[in-house]
């Protein structure tokens, strides 16, 4: 963002917030741009980034689903640094959401270092989901939530740091198992069993 306007602040004193802002991963942050609307009613470190209105979209809907994300989550692969719109921690593997911009990834020179990117990423074990904008605006209920849900349950669901995974039922939201139940193949039919 080199080439926005910015703005000269000059700070008084620190003030304590009433609740800080937790970050639910431990993470080292620098900077994160953002907004004094979201700095406002930020929750979790997660809810302050402000880089893509489509990557806001998606936030939402994983807050929605109570799918534990990182956003902006910083990679580093051979001495280069990849930030990931969205990095899900799955218990065989993690799991890479990336939200391409309709003009920005349509450049031949982008999408040719968009493939080395992923390349790199899944060489590591990381399994990596592409949403465009017209399918983060238009299907996300339909199209983008549904592979997501599919890409955690066949990754053996969200691991927590050492605590049980959660598998995700289309109807049903998060399910967390218990300490001695195996992962049970995911299965749509069943889910729609469900009572809410």
């Amino acid at each position: 963002k080199s080439g926005q306007m910015y703005y000269k602040v000059t700070l008084k004193g620190l003030e304590t917030l009433d609740q800080p802002i937790p970050s639910l991963r431990a993470r080292r942050l620098v900077f994160i741009p953002t907004t004094w609307a979201k700095f406002s009613r930020a929750e979790q470190l997660n809810d302050l980034f402000d880089d893509s209105p489509l990557e806001d979209i998606l936030w939402q809907q994983f807050k929605r689903l109570m799918i534990q994300a990182e956003r902006q989550w910083v990679l580093t692969i051979e001495e280069r640094c990849y930030f990931l719109d969205f990095a899900l921690f799955c218990a065989k593997a993690p799991v890479a959401v990336e939200t391409d911009g309709d003009t920005w990834h349509i450049n031949p020179a982008r999408a040719r270092r968009d493939n080395i990117r992923q390349n790199a990423i899944e060489a590591r074990g990381w399994h990596v989901l592409r949403f465009t904008g017209k399918e983060i605006r238009e299907g996300m209920e339909s199209y983008c939530v549904p592979e997501i849900q599919k890409a955690i349950n066949g990754l053996g669901g969200l691991s927590d740091e050492g605590l049980v995974p959660r598998i995700f039922y289309p109807q049903a939201g998060a399910t967390q198992m218990s300490l001695f139940e195996e992962a049970a193949p995911y299965d749509t039919g069943a889910a729609e069993n469900l009572e809410l």
